[in-house]
């Protein structure tokens, strides 16, 4: 199964100012522009993972798309493309290498061709593919993320990505 996602939230206030210093990092002579245009793929609700969608400086519509990972203080930085706002993710995890991966995400580029991102233990593997799926199967509008939840109970410790993707690829093989 995968879920159709745009990148074209606005960002969230929880996220201005981390967004506001990566750009400062990434993008040094026009990070203002560059915070200015951002939209997010983003829930309080997931995991620590964000995906941001620079709108400025883009050729036709691919613009800076990053993944970074959230911290208290800041977003980590894990990959940067040239993207589409659309992402297909996918749920089903499977190993490549040898390692187990995270299911794998595709991002439209330009036509019916994408970039495969899997994340792997060790890194992000990204292959670009030609009609890899199906851009106009589905409206992207009709897919949304869940609306916040009250914070889970402090006895239930948080988990990374990694930690969850881990726990779920193990239930899946039961």
């Amino acid at each position: 199964m995968a879920v159709l996602l745009r990148i074209d939230k606005p960002l969230p206030i929880e996220l201005k100012d981390r967004v506001t210093e990566l750009l400062k990092r990434i993008r040094p002579t026009d990070w203002k522009q560059a915070a200015a245009g951002s939209k997010v793929a983003w829930h309080a609700s997931w995991s620590d993972v964000v995906l941001i969608r620079v709108e400025a400086g883009c050729s036709q519509r691919q613009c800076m798309t990053l993944i970074g990972r959230l911290t208290d203080q800041a977003i980590n930085l894990e990959l940067t493309i040239l993207a589409d706002d659309i992402v297909w993710m996918h749920d089903v995890f499977f190993d490549l290498w040898g390692s187990s991966s995270a299911p794998p995400w595709i991002f439209k580029t330009e036509g019916d061709a994408g970039l495969v991102a899997i994340l792997r233990q060790e890194g992000w593997v990204v292959s670009a593919c030609s009609n890899c799926t199906n851009w106009g199967s589905r409206k992207p509008d009709q897919i949304s993320p869940p609306e916040p939840r009250p914070a889970a109970p402090a006895i239930i410790p948080p988990k990374s990505f990694r930690e969850f993707s881990r726990d779920l690829e193990t239930l899946r093989t039961r």
